[in-house]
């Protein structure tokens, strides 16, 4: 009894936090450590917030569609125990690099005129920025229906027998890097493509940033192949995020968005 309670008080605080908070902030994935050795756990958590700083939630299946990994080119679901946080965890069997992938359901918020506009101003939907103009829409309620689907990259070893970095979970938006971040340097770019419904995305916005200087953010629109170029100038994890909104015409919601994200990290 003390448990289903307990379990309770953490999924009403978190619905409260993602509610509240969610869909102005980042959704990431971390792994601790990105960095491991065959046959040593790694825990994956999953994170909202800002500037690469945030809460964590716990591991609660009802939310998401998706929690799962590519190891040895096959696709299995994370482990994890409801209420775990962190929410999942996985052994890698051999040197390589794995990736995990989460994807919650589509969650409805109502956001007032001006914090939408500042919202979309943020993440650079600027379709979404000329459609309200466009229609006289400025000074009403955003409202929205969003879903995260965040992946993360984890290297075990320093070889690569096998190599998933380049997977693509099928998810509608997702950004897939076009070369293994675990081998880059300092300094050295990385250039990613970004897919909705596995087709590039021209023209939106690639945001970088590390957790070493959160501040100092490269922000890149894709080219007509979908693809944009960073500059890996800082080590430790770093988080990339997109954001694509669609205008719909439903009953409740007047917008769609997905947001995508991918963490890794530099030595």
């Amino acid at each position: 009894m003390k448990k289903t309670h307990y379990l309770f008080q953490i999924v009403i605080a978190c619905l409260t936090l993602i509610s509240d908070r969610g869909f102005s902030h980042d959704f990431w994935l971390e792994a601790h450590p990105f960095y491991t050795m065959p046959q040593k756990p790694v825990d994956i958590s999953i994170h909202v917030g800002n500037q690469f700083v945030g809460d964590s939630l716990p591991n609660i299946v009802s939310w998401y569609s998706d929690f799962s990994l590519y190891q040895d080119n096959e696709k299995k679901e994370v482990n994890g125990e409801l209420g775990r946080d962190p929410a999942g965890y996985f052994t890698p069997q051999e040197n390589g690099t794995y990736a995990i992938g989460y994807q919650n359901y589509f969650t409805y918020i109502e956001i007032d005129a001006e914090t939408f506009n500042l919202y979309l101003k943020m993440e650079g939907l600027d379709n979404a920025i000329n459609y309200r103009q466009k229609n006289g829409l400025n000074n009403t309620v955003g409202k929205e229906s969003y879903i995260r689907h965040p992946k993360t990259l984890v290297q075990s070893g320093d070889k690569f027998n096998i190599d998933n970095s380049m997977q693509n979970f099928g998810y509608e938006l997702e950004i897939i890097p076009l070369s293994n971040p675990y081998k880059k340097k300092l300094n050295d770019p990385l250039s990613v493509k970004i897919v909705y419904q596995n087709k590039p995305v021209k023209d939106i916005l690639l945001i970088a940033l590390s957790k070493a200087n959160p501040e100092k953010k490269q922000q890149i629109r894709t080219n007509d192949k979908g693809e944009a170029t960073i500059v890996l100038d800082q080590t430790g994890p770093w988080l990339l995020k997109a954001v694509k909104i669609i205008p719909v015409k439903k009953e409740k919601e007047d917008w769609q968005s997905h947001w995508a994200s991918l963490t890794f990290s530099i030595r």
